[in-house]
């Protein structure tokens, strides 16, 4: 039961009998598991060769799985964004760096789970909400980024890596959350069971 005050969750209203609920979870399910896995794609190939002319390399991308993840969170619940969170991180990490297996799912399981449960009680559900998130998110994914440096170090100083590779991809985090938001938010108006 949700209680006043508590928004509602796809999974949270059925509409019919138990089959019609089932079927509208496995759809949600496809549909979410599809687009994580397009946006993790267009991440990983086509977006992560953009330039910033302030910063000037080519190792900026913005992070579209943790945004997926913390809308998800966002606009449904805390539940399946940390569920989204854990399918995305894995494929993040199998995609993105192979030698560290297992810390990125960590990361967007937290920032899932996070974005829903304080999404759902501190602040109104809109975009200017959302980049604040996004803007968070992209502050831990760059912290979580240091961290995974500093345990398998690479060629790079780091004060250039910094500078060059992880910031853009905070700035690019923020500038891509509104397209995220608006695809997440066009999926959930798609999904919403009809009587």
């Amino acid at each position: 039961m949700n209680r006043p005050g508590t928004r509602k969750s796809i999974h949270y209203t059925p509409m019919g009998s138990g089959r019609r609920v089932l079927a509208e979870q496995i759809k949600l399910t496809a549909v979410l598991a599809l687009t994580g896995l397009m946006l993790l794609g267009m991440e990983t190939t086509v977006l992560s060769k953009i330039t910033i002319p302030l910063f000037g390399w080519q190792a900026a991308g913005p992070a579209l799985g943790l945004l997926l993840t913390m809308a998800v969170g966002f606009l449904y619940s805390e539940r399946e964004g940390a569920v989204l969170g854990l399918y995305v991180g894995w494929l993040a990490d199998a995609s993105i760096s192979g030698d560290s297996m297992m810390l990125y799912p960590i990361l967007y399981v937290i920032c899932g789970y996070m974005s829903g449960t304080v999404g759902k009680r501190r602040l109104a559900h809109n975009l200017p909400s959302f980049v604040v998130f996004a803007f968070v998110g992209g502050g831990l994914n760059l912290l979580w980024a240091l961290i995974e440096a500093s345990a398998f170090p690479g060629g790079l100083p780091p004060t250039v890596w910094i500078w060059k590779g992880l910031v853009p991809a905070w700035v690019l985090t923020v500038l891509f959350s509104p397209a995220v938001y608006g695809l997440v938010r066009g999926e959930q108006w798609m999904l919403k069971p009809r009587s």
